[in-house]
């Protein structure tokens, strides 16, 4: 059974360019959710999240929190334009396993999204210079 991927809060072209991101790095299976909302990805229980948390109305850090009590098992990663330092630590210890930036190319994306997934952590080295 192939491993079930999930973007939410994406913009369509953002879901787009994860397509081919996603299936490189051995997730054929998809769902897309629209808006970011812990009880719908605890239903889909995707084994990976790449969420846009930006635009969250409520605390980011704080949906971040409940996604990785209800997913507890699944890399999550942020797809975010926000490049802190800060930032970066406050998403990994909210319970993120990877942080991509939105200007990266689709290998970037792709070497980040493996690297999530493989090793259980990865940060966009451009978060580093910041």
């Amino acid at each position: 059974m192939p491993r079930i991927s999930c973007l939410a809060g994406l913009q369509s072209d953002e879901t787009a360019l994860f397509g081919p991101v996603l299936k490189a790095a051995g997730f054929p299976g998809l769902a897309l959710v629209a808006h970011l909302n812990v009880s719908e990805l605890g239903k889909i229980k995707p084994a990976l999240l790449v969420c846009d948390i930006d635009a969250l109305e409520i605390d980011a850090l704080e949906f971040l929190r409940q996604v990785r009590f209800v997913l507890e098992g699944s890399t999550i990663v942020v797809y975010t334009k926000t490049m802190k330092s800060s930032w970066s630590v406050a998403c990994h210890l909210a319970g993120a396993n990877g942080l991509l930036l939105k200007d990266s190319t689709p290998a970037q994306l792709t070497v980040g999204v493996r690297s999530a997934v493989r090793s259980g952590c990865f940060t966009d080295p451009r978060f580093a210079a910041a």
